[in-house]
């Protein structure tokens, strides 16, 4: 908690805008409210506060983190994973693609992380795969029979999805994605978290009004 930040005198309240990043120290307690109380080298992210998408896929992320983890501290590794796909966002790197490789590693946090080195039924790594919600990960066309409603993701977004599951955020600048294999890619994930997760925070919604606005 932050006191008095609507206090005009308040020596804080620049300090804790939203998307601002710096070094903070206060009251940790571990029972009741704790507060902050002072803050040194604070800098903001400029190009997503000044940028309606990327406000939109950053706030999307942080919504992510919170559903995934509600009130527990967010873990050190997964901490610094966020910080990273935020600097990246910032420094002109595709925004949808960051959040979607953000996606596939936080099903983990969910709890739902998929199988995505092999089939799920007979363990093959090779060969035309899709992917099973209900068996929990990848499926081989050997095995297609399995489950008659498998996503029918094409293969080349299968690629794409296995690729984001182990990527790691400092090798995506050597991505490049088509648009139309960017929309799929986000629809293959959509259907992963909606059948998976079970759905999706609220600033979603906005993001998919604000991809019609191309059309």
């Amino acid at each position: 908690m932050v006191r008095s930040t609507q206090n005009s005198k308040s020596k804080i309240s620049g300090s804790v805008i939203t998307f601002s990043y710096g070094e903070y120290s206060g009251v940790v307690r571990d029972d009741g409210l704790s507060y902050l109380n002072s803050a040194s080298n604070i800098k903001q992210f400029d190009e997503i506060v000044q940028d309606i998408e990327l406000n939109a896929y950053a706030t999307f992320l942080f919504d992510l983190y919170h559903e995934a983890f509600i009130d527990d501290p967010v873990p050190d590794n997964w901490y610094r994973e966020l910080f990273k796909a935020l600097l990246y966002i910032d420094n002109g790197y595709d925004a949808q693609i960051i959040v979607n490789i953000m996606q596939m590693k936080l099903l983990d946090a969910f709890g739902v992380k998929p199988n995505m080195d092999a089939c799920v039924v007979g363990g093959e790594t090779e060969g035309v795969f899709d992917f099973s919600v209900l068996l929990g990960g990848l499926i081989c066309s050997n095995h297609f029979d399995n489950d008659i409603h498998r996503l029918h993701i094409p293969k080349r977004i299968i690629c794409f999805l296995r690729l984001f599951s182990k990527i790691n955020l400092d090798q995506v600048g050597k991505i490049e994605i088509k648009e139309n294999n960017k929309d799929l890619i986000q629809h293959a994930i959509d259907a992963i978290y909606l059948g998976t997760v079970g759905y999706y925070p609220k600033s979603k919604t906005f993001i998919d009004k604000m991809k019609r606005w191309r059309f």
